[in-house]
């Protein structure tokens, strides 16, 4: 392969699993220099998500579990990176084939499983009590993205605090950078964290991450409004699901991020064809071929939509905890750490988001809220 052009050779082994990679990377040190390099580690990314490849599911219970998406055949047990004396670890959020965890002190790291590297994030406390004890904290959620404007992974934690008369709700909002290894305070979010299961209060609030704004997502008409709503990403698209309690849950994407007409029914399960009792179901990703749907139930079961046939086939991986966590991860070589040439570019930026042009084509690469 020596005598083929650089970006042959850069095609060719763009379409290898991350794992296989980093050993051919010992070939030879213009491979090791190639695979390294940005540009080739956003190029296998970029065929990763087109393909539907390189897709793998981290399933955590007690530990954490690693199995691919291509086979789903056994499970095998992962080692993650931070300490915590029962190896108990919360999952944040997965993007580019980089997972968020967090341990039971709360530190928090940037992980990719398939390289084994990580950055620990600067410590952030939470604040249980805030003036002078009038107000406590309800509420504790993260969201974990990518901003394509800054080409910059970043972390979301909103607290929401409630004071002693029921009027008064505060949503703090701080936001990880991974480019400048820090935390900042933005503007509190403008609205409240609800529990419950009425129509009346299922609003879908995104942030962008890039301009650091708030806005409310036009939802599909569901026809009902008994029904508890989640929101994910499916596809590189967003998507919302309408779980009608012991009824059905159906699976809306919409197409063209920020029209509300783009808005399409993928699928729609009843409860019949659910194991147990079927309170919810979460859409994880499409098969390679893209016929298929990948879903969630319950945290106890996992199985395959058709959504020509309209019929579900269970997923049986074994080595599986009885109930479990999932995250869809890819496996790719995007990496935890940002060099010298990028922290350089980035001297000076404090003012910078306030010049960003606001950009709402984030699909799944921003961050969404249920309320």
């Amino acid at each position: 392969m020596s005598s083929l052009p650089s970006d042959i050779i850069a095609d060719i082994l763009s379409r290898l699993p991350a794992k296989k990679l980093l050993c051919v990377k010992c070939v030879c040190k213009p491979w090791c220099h190639l695979i390294d390099g940005p540009d080739f580690i956003k190029l296998h990314l970029e065929k990763s998500i087109k393909s539907n490849t390189n897709q793998s599911l981290i399933l955590k219970h007690s530990h954490l579990y690693w199995v691919s998406l291509d086979s789903l055949e056994s499970a095998s047990e992962i080692d993650h990176p931070l300490m915590c004396y029962n190896h108990s670890v919360k999952l944040l959020g997965s993007c580019h084939g980089l997972l968020c965890i967090s341990n039971i002190v709360d530190d928090m790291a940037f992980w990719n499983p398939s390289t084994r590297k990580h950055r620990v994030l600067p410590f952030m406390s939470l604040e249980l009590r805030r003036y002078t004890g009038s107000s406590v904290c309800s509420v504790c959620v993260f969201g974990f993205g990518y901003d394509i404007t800054n080409d910059d992974y970043k972390l979301v934690r909103v607290a929401q605090f409630r004071g002693t008369e029921i009027s008064f709700v505060e949503c703090e909002v701080k936001v990880f950078s991974l480019r400048r290894n820090s935390w900042k305070r933005i503007k509190d979010m403008p609205y409240a964290c609800r529990n419950g299961n009425s129509g009346d209060f299922n609003v879908v609030v995104a942030l962008d991450l890039a301009a650091e704004d708030y806005k409310e997502v036009a939802l599909p008409e569901f026809g009902s409004k008994n029904f508890n709503l989640d929101v994910g990403a499916l596809g590189g698209c967003l998507c919302v699901v309408a779980n009608f309690s012991n009824v059905r849950s159906d699976v809306w994407v919409m197409k063209e991020y920020g029209v509300k007409d783009s808005w399409d029914k993928l699928l729609s399960v009843t409860r019949e064809q659910m194991c147990g009792i079927g309170r919810s179901v979460r859409p994880l990703g499409y098969s390679k071929g893209g016929s298929e749907v990948l879903l969630e139930q319950d945290r106890i079961n996992l199985f395959w939509y058709d959504l020509k046939k309209k019929t579900v086939k269970d997923v049986m991986i074994r080595g599986t905890p009885i109930s479990y966590e999932v995250e869809i991860c890819l496996q790719t070589l995007v990496s935890v750490n940002i060099s010298k040439r990028d922290l350089g570019k980035n001297q000076g930026t404090a003012d910078h988001d306030k010049n960003v042009k606001k950009r709402d084509d984030f699909l799944s690469e921003g961050f969404k809220l249920v309320l």
